[in-house]
């Protein structure tokens, strides 16, 4: 009962009892062979391995031993129709079915049923493959399709509900997708965004910054890039977002697209704004209330040259009452006078510089000319109440970029309250000490002003620079609160230590780099 075999020549050959047993046991499928009516007659390895049968077992048994209902009832139905008939509902046919273990577990099977005939005998030959593993990962992958397209559900319905704007946008500059805050940022319906290039939405100053970073994203040089940025809502108005740009890559490695997330910053923009003005206004009511506080110091350095001027003039006019006026003495006398009127100019323009309300700029500055014009302005108040101002240079060619009017500002607002500490502590020193330096190991600059007064009270120390908070029976409490305002609007801090006796108030401001890339 071994059946034929056919050489690559195409000559016929019968397979010995060994070759067809070597043949069985090679076989990495399960095979079975049955006769006409069903019986098992032969089992290889790879069934018993599949079934959990041993041979011995199944031989002689019936095939519907291995099948599940309802093919194991109808089997025998199936093979008497097949021999009576010749049409065949499998063999020939590979197919799908389930087939039962010995354990009585069902399983999914491949089977391909053939036939062959052996000396007037007719036999079938099942050859069966456990489909139990691939079904599993085809389910496994079904699963995690389905997954998939749930989650690609998901975040479509999130992205397109995100409060912040989300824009998808190809290398070519054209807009492939937009939800819907990013719709009402600029005040577009999405079809209208598609139609646009992605930089007509952008304000005409940002419009080569952003080129430059999505260059930088398709060299490669980073995955990501975030910017504050500026966008044209269709009104004309402006839009001030923080720009989140992300690059996508397709399957081939080459750039698809870039995802833009902004978040609208316009309100924070306003505020500060707003806040910035608001700051200043108050910055600009306290400038007026120290100068009024020093108003007979400074009363006092304007007098002294206009006494001078009015001094040269009179000696002028003696002398041109003379019978031989002297010229030269007369031109000598001129040029002072000039000389007294230009110091008195610049003692006013001082003073209009620090009070005047404007629009100003941060500008590179010497620390050492801010904190000299500053003593400058505050000496005569000190000397007037017996007290001198010292100063410790630093270096003097210290530059730092800043809106000097308001650095001053705060220097004098420390060197009034300075004043005033050092008159409320009987037996003080005679001298309020200035100075300046560079940070050490910091791209900074520190300058200090130090007192011989009584010290900070125990009861405002936690409190000393939060607004109204002062030891003065007619003073504000804002010069603290607007001074350290001032300075972290610089990027520095403002703080206070014990200097036994008296105070020291310290602040910071970063230096200007230099054109070198060297502070």
């Amino acid at each position: 009962m071994q059946p034929d075999a056919t050489s690559e020549s195409g000559a016929h050959l019968e397979l010995t009892p060994s070759g067809f047993a070597a043949l069985m046991g090679a076989a990495a499928d399960a095979v079975v062979i049955i006769d006409r009516h069903g019986s098992i007659l032969n089992f290889n390895h790879a069934a018993e391995r599949l079934f959990g049968y041993r041979t011995q077992d199944v031989v002689g048994r019936n095939v519907s031993l291995l099948m599940t209902e309802p093919d194991r009832n109808s089997h025998d139905g199936y093979l008497r129709q097949y021999l009576k008939t010749g049409r065949a509902n499998i063999i020939g046919i590979g197919r799908r079915v389930t087939a039962r273990h010995a354990d009585g577990r069902c399983m999914p099977v491949e089977i391909s049923v053939g036939e062959y005939s052996d000396a007037g005998r007719l036999y079938f030959v099942g050859i069966l493959r456990d489909l139990s593993e691939r079904e599993r990962y085809e389910r496994a992958l079904k699963e995690s399709e389905e997954r998939l397209r749930g989650r690609e559900e998901e975040l479509q319905v999130t992205l397109r509900r995100a409060p912040i704007g989300i824009l998808s946008i190809d290398p070519d500059d054209r807009i492939l997708d937009a939800n819907q805050a990013a719709c009402e940022l600029v005040g577009y319906e999405e079809a209208e965004l598609l139609r646009i290039p992605y930089t007509a939405l952008l304000h005409p100053d940002e419009v080569e910054n952003t080129k430059l970073h999505r260059i930088r994203l398709l060299g490669g040089d980073r995955k990501t890039f975030v910017v504050n940025s500026r966008y044209l809502h269709r009104d004309g108005s402006v839009v001030h977002v923080v720009l989140h740009c992300a690059i996508i890559y397709g399957a081939d490695g080459e750039p698809e697209r870039f995802i833009a997330q902004l978040v609208d910053r316009t309100d924070q923009v306003r505020a500060e704004q707003e806040a910035s003005e608001a700051r200043e206004r108050l910055a600009q009511v306290d400038r007026v209330s120290t100068m009024g506080e020093m108003a007979s110091g400074i009363a006092h350095e304007i007098n002294q040259p206009l006494s001078a001027i009015s001094s040269y003039v009179q000696a002028c006019r003696r002398r041109l009452d003379s019978d031989h006026p002297d010229i030269p003495r007369l031109r000598e006398l001129l040029a002072k006078a000039d000389e007294q009127s230009l110091r008195a100019g610049k003692i006013v323009e001082r003073i209009r510089a620090l009070i005047r309300s404007q629009d100003r700029l941060r500008d590179r500055a010497r620390l050492d000319d801010i904190v000299s014009d500053s003593l400058r302005l505050a000496r005569t108040d000190a000397n007037s109440r017996d007290l001198d101002l010292s100063i410790s240079r630093g270096d003097p060619g210290l530059e730092v970029i800043v809106d000097s009017i308001q650095v001053q500002q705060v220097i004098l607002n420390l060197i009034r309250n300075a004043i005033e500490a050092t008159e409320a502590n009987p037996g003080h020193g005679p001298t309020i000490g200035v100075g300046y330096a560079a940070e050490p190991g910091r791209d900074a600059a520190r300058v200090w002003v130090r007192d011989d007064g009584p010290g900070v009270p125990p009861d405002i120390r936690e409190t000393l620079f939060d607004p109204f908070v002062t030891t003065k029976s007619a003073g504000t409490g804002m010069g603290l609160s607007i001074s350290r305002s001032i300075v972290i609007a610089h990027g520095g801090k403002l703080w206070y230590e014990p200097a036994e006796p008296g105070t020291r108030f310290l602040f910071t401001i970063p230096l200007a780099v230099s054109s070198n890339g060297d502070d």
